[in-house]
């Protein structure tokens, strides 16, 4: 399969591209082109600003892909965008859990209604992280729901490559105990 990666070259998405390219997929990265990464001659490379519609159409106008792996969309407008801009087979939105409002256990996908929800064009800085990624959300169900897509919601992302640093800021708290906010108490 031809697929296209918008990101790819940070965090988990470096074992992601890894795992397409040893199942012998043609992959093709897009990025801003300011990290290196170690892919050489195996992926072709397309250097887009992501936030940018004219730089969206631009980079892919008359190109075709079986399978777009978008792990960069924040916000609606991202979504607009690269639907905008895009001709695909499948899109593969990397969204999060932080859409479900109030976070609870037992969390089912239906806990989520972006048919229903309110939906806004925003950019990435026009809300919390949270709101924003609802309105990708929405903005898939609401505006592109004739387009096979599919939302993929991480719960918690953290391994070797996590430039955010989210499992050590957990491992040092706990060894020099030092106490932690816990949203929800009654969950532990």
């Amino acid at each position: 399969m031809h697929i296209l990666v918008l990101g790819g070259t940070r965090y988990f998405g470096i074992p992601m591209v890894e795992e397409l390219l040893a199942k012998g997929h043609d992959i093709t990265i897009a990025t801003r082109g300011n990290a290196e990464d170690d892919f050489g001659g195996k992926v072709k490379r397309i250097i887009v600003e992501r936030t940018d519609a004219e730089s969206m159409k631009k980079a892919f106008e008359g190109r075709y892909y079986d399978v777009v792996i978008d792990k960069i969309a924040y916000c609606s407008n991202d979504i607009k965008y690269a639907m905008e801009a895009l001709q695909f087979e499948k899109y593969i939105y990397m969204s999060s859990t932080s859409i479900y409002e109030p976070k609870h256990i037992n969390t089912k996908e239906t806990d989520f209604d972006g048919i229903h929800r309110k939906m806004e064009w925003c950019t990435r800085f026009d809300y919390p992280y949270e709101e924003i990624k609802r309105s990708a959300e929405c903005a898939l169900w609401q505006e592109y729901s004739d387009k096979k897509w599919i939302a993929v919601r991480y719960p918690f992302a953290i391994g070797m490559d996590d430039y955010t640093k989210r499992m050590r800021f957990y491992v040092e708290h706990t060894m020099k105990e030092i106490p932690m906010h816990i949203d929800n108490i009654d969950s532990i």
